[in-house]
């Protein structure tokens, strides 16, 4: 079924080239294959039909297509045009697929302060050209803390249902610290209401992005951008260095510091850190809800995702002093 899907979508591209297939070590949300046609290497997709629709495709279109025509320091992946000049193809199965330009390179690594602070640049700069980027079309996709919206078969009863009878062993200190946690959230929500709004990629982490020459080269997946709180792509990117970093704080002052050459925040912003960070870890175990309920096994990811939730809303109440003057050294 697989192979035929491919073989469908390669022919709405390149009618009688001949071509191989080979996997990748990314694409858990969609079918995703590298491509070899003709001497050139691509990336094929067929996405997910419970994520993915013409609208997000466009908007996702529209997206890689504007930071292509910024001077940036990194490259995105493309859309290629189908033999009749569409961004994707409508699927014998109902499903859409598509082919997008293929980026070289390997994951980097943060383990120096160097490459710390080279993120943090990165992540400055993917915010800063996002907030170039002008929205011609209804679509604005859907910001994290909508996080009940973000997967279509994890609505609110069905998040209900699911952490009232988990499918599998998780600790009542974790299921409790969940609850207590999002009614927080949802009593505090209005207080991100004032604060700057853009397009945010939320999901700079490294592996999504490509090195080339020990230099960050491109950067991946714009499956989640949407119109949401500016300061969430800097929150998001944080925690993973931190997380990445075991706390470092010299690794943290590095990430900050990158950051701050392209970006700066304002004290309302910062003042809601800790919101924006408990909203994030909301959203993906949200998001991992709905894979659950569409058949893909999460446990361990999810897990992985409460216990990180946990351990960082933890340093941060712990840290929270700290880490704002650092974050005012350098952004402010």
């Amino acid at each position: 079924m697989m192979q035929e899907t491919i073989e469908e979508i390669v022919r709405n591209y390149f009618e009688d080239s001949a071509y191989v297939i080979e996997s990748v070590p990314f694409g858990l949300t969609n079918l995703t294959k590298i491509l070899i046609t003709n001497g050139q290497k691509y990336v094929i997709r067929n996405y997910n039909r419970h994520t993915k629709n013409v609208e997000s495709i466009e908007f996702e279109g529209h997206i890689t297509s504007c930071l292509s025509k910024q001077n940036l320091s990194f490259v995105v992946p493309q859309f290629l045009n189908t033999n009749i000049g569409g961004l994707y193809v409508h699927l014998s199965n109902g499903t859409l697929g598509a082919i997008v330009t293929f980026v070289e390179g390997i994951v980097p690594e943060i383990s120096s302060v160097q490459q710390a602070a080279e993120f943090g640049s990165t992540v400055g700069e993917v915010s800063l050209a996002l907030s170039q980027c002008t929205l011609d079309c209804q679509f604005r996709g859907v910001p994290f803390t909508e996080f009940y919206c973000l997967h279509p078969l994890a609505d609110y009863n069905a998040v209900t249902s699911f952490i009232k009878a988990p499918p599998f062993e998780i600790s009542q200190t974790a299921l409790n610290f969940y609850k207590e946690t999002v009614s927080f959230v949802e009593q505090n929500k209005l207080d991100l209401m004032e604060l700057p709004k853009q397009l945010v990629h939320h999901d700079v982490l490294i592996y999504n992005l490509l090195s080339k020459e020990n230099k960050i080269h491109g950067v991946l997946d714009f499956d989640f951008t949407s119109l949401d709180t500016r300061f969430m792509e800097f929150t998001i990117s944080l925690n993973h260095v931190i997380q990445l970093s075991n706390g470092s704080w010299e690794m943290t002052e590095a990430f900050i510091k990158g950051y701050s050459q392209f970006r700066k925040c304002t004290y309302q912003e910062m003042n809601q850190l800790q919101l924006l960070t408990q909203i994030y870890h909301i959203a993906v175990l949200h998001i991992y809800i709905g894979q659950h309920y569409s058949g893909t096994n999460i446990e361990q990811n999810f897990n992985y995702i409460l216990s990180q939730f946990q351990s960082r809303n933890d340093w941060l109440n712990k840290h929270r002093t700290s880490i704002m003057k650092l974050i005012e050294n350098f952004m402010i």
